[in-house]
């Protein structure tokens, strides 16, 4: 199934929303809740420039989708578009 999930592009506002705090899900992935804890920071350090802030989240989902595809469905609706 995890094959069948296309992630979403870095340029999908939902990504900013997440990192900015502006959209605040609760995450069923241990490993999720922890890692946005610090990019929330680092996002927030590298504006006006987060590409690699969202680039770093989109890798977790990427190759974690096993474990994290509740949550990335629950954001996105369970396509990337």
């Amino acid at each position: 199934m995890t094959g069948s999930v296309q992630i979403a592009p870095a340029g999908d506002e939902r990504w900013h929303a997440l990192l900015s705090g502006r959209t605040q899900p609760v995450y069923r992935c241990l490993a999720l809740r922890i890692l946005m804890i610090r990019l929330k920071g680092d996002y927030a350090r590298a504006l006006p420039h987060p590409d690699a802030v969202v680039e770093e989240l989109r890798a977790f989902f990427r190759d974690n989708l096993r474990f994290a595809g509740d949550d990335y469905r629950n954001i996105f609706g369970g396509t990337g578009r």
